[in-house]
């Protein structure tokens, strides 16, 4: 028996000589493809911040303009908010509509309440704008 554990170790003598540079090839590849995972979850992590952020200004400005149109007199209608934690500037705007009917006569009391939201973007001056029609 120890004749044939001899003629099984000389059958491959050069084989080992390979592993050392096997193994730094597979742990390249694992490696690169470790970082291409870390890569794409941080940016699935940076869309996905991106995104709440969107909704959270989103429903700010639709809250705004619900608190502008529960307001008596067209004067309150309009105002403005910072928001410190975010670096957003809210305000509100009302204008009012020009408008005729079918028999050339002007439609009073008709106006656009715009809520606004002023931010920075990749260093760049941005807004969002949300308006709703109201009569007063």
């Amino acid at each position: 028996m120890s004749r044939r554990l001899q003629m099984v170790k000389r059958r491959n003598p050069g084989a080992g000589g390979y592993l050392l540079l096997e193994t730094l090839i597979a742990l390249t590849v694992f490696s690169i493809a470790v970082v291409g995972m870390a890569e794409a979850i941080n940016a699935s992590i940076d869309a996905m911040n991106f995104l709440t952020q969107q909704e959270n200004m989103r429903n700010r400005l639709q809250a705004l303009l619900v608190e502008a149109k529960q307001k008596e007199k067209r004067e309150e209608m309009v105002f403005s908010v910072d928001d410190q934690g975010s670096g957003i500037h809210y305000r509100t705007e009302l204008e009012e509509l020009k408008w005729v009917n079918r028999k050339k006569e002007p439609i009073n009391g008709l106006y656009v309440l715009r809520a606004i939201a002023e931010f920075e973007s990749n260093g760049e001056a941005a807004k969002e704008t949300v308006e709703v029609y109201v009569q007063r």
